[in-house]
């Protein structure tokens, strides 16, 4: 963890950058498509905060140790005044956000042959945003189509479940599509050392015994009638020790191998996203001197809380007020709660 001075939080708006925030609090996290940021200026004495010149919507960057944390647009602008204190208040989200707002309106709304990465720049083209792929997308679709309504993160989202793939915004106003966890270290996160308050949340009510999942088959001369309207595949968690099963209904066009996967990724995921880790720290930045970074992994040991070995930083939240000073709360699950399975793609 840093011993370095605490840096300022900047917001930069059209070449200006604002500092001196009374309370901060940014959020960012792999299971969420957009960061948020919420500022607050406020002080007893004439500040002149409200005469400063920032109009909602406008494009901005929030940085931290020279790092953008979140790169996009301010959605509020709220000046305020009170019988103790005057100031303002800013809210704004990730260039992202736009993705999860707004309706995917393109001519065509389908495409055949193509691949994952080439249809999501289509997508995103009309709203100025940046894809950036790691790793393989696989085949090309045979066939993908927007759905009536759907936002443009819904159908990005969807293609990404058929590859095994997660799409995330890691604060620079890029659009990510690959794997979040990224295996890399934050560091160590000790009782009695660097931790302020820690708590885990175990809890099985999301959890079952038994997993079915059905599909059908694509029938042949050879292979027809019930050999293929009735495939399944099953998994078992046997740290459910009572009856607890769960049927899903899976893709439609499927065979058993591949819904037996499905079965036991269920049963995978449903255990490590059971396991929920909070963990506060104080400051914002590692022992390099960087802003932590959502997609990393924290080595942890916090016996009193029964917390335990490497886990995924989930999401994180970088707050600062006159209570509790300027911590990071870091979100944590095991790495195996973000194990990504590529789901069959529906035939054309």
């Amino acid at each position: 963890m840093s011993t370095l001075p605490d840096h300022m939080v900047k917001l930069e708006v059209d070449g200006m950058a604002y500092s001196g925030w009374t309370t901060i609090e940014i959020e960012r996290g792999i299971d969420q498509m957009t960061g948020t940021f919420a500022l607050r200026l406020a002080a007893k004495e004439r500040t002149g905060a409200e005469d400063w010149p920032i109009l909602e919507g406008a494009a901005c960057r929030v940085v931290l140790a020279g790092e953008p944390l979140i790169t996009g647009y301010i959605d509020s602008f709220t000046p305020f005044v009170g019988p103790e204190e005057r100031g303002i208040d800013v809210r704004g989200r990730d260039r992202t956000a736009d993705l999860v707002d707004c309706s995917a309106i393109n001519r065509p709304g389908s495409w055949r042959n193509r691949k994952l990465e080439e249809i999501a720049a289509e997508l995103i083209k009309p709203f100025g945003i940046t894809l950036a792929i790691s790793g393989s997308t696989g085949a090309p679709f045979s066939r993908f189509a927007l759905q009536q309504g759907e936002t443009v993160f819904a159908a990005i989202e969807r293609m990404c479940r058929y590859r095994g793939l997660v799409a995330w915004s890691a604060g620079d106003g890029i659009l990510r599509i690959g794997n979040p966890d990224s295996g890399q270290s934050i560091g160590r996160l000790v009782e009695g050392d660097n931790v302020i308050t820690a708590r885990r949340t175990s809890t099985v009510s999301d959890r079952f015994s038994d997993y079915v999942v059905k599909g059908q088959a694509t029938g042949s001369d050879e292979r027809n009638g019930a050999a293929v309207a009735q495939v399944q595949g099953e998994a078992f968690d046997p740290a459910i020790t009572r009856y607890r099963p769960l049927l899903i209904i899976g893709e439609e066009q499927s065979d058993r191998a591949s819904l037996k996967k499905r079965a036991e990724w269920e049963a995978a995921v449903r255990s490590g996203r059971s396991q929920q880790v909070e963990i506060t720290v104080p400051g914002w930045l590692d022992a390099q001197g960087r802003p932590f970074a959502h997609g990393m992994r924290a080595e942890c040991d916090v016996p009193s809380a029964r917390i335990s070995g490497s886990l995924l930083i989930e999401r994180l939240t970088f707050t600062r007020d006159a209570e509790g000073g300027t911590v990071t709360r870091f979100d944590l699950v095991p790495p195996e709660a973000w194990t990504q399975l590529a789901e069959p793609e529906p035939r054309a």
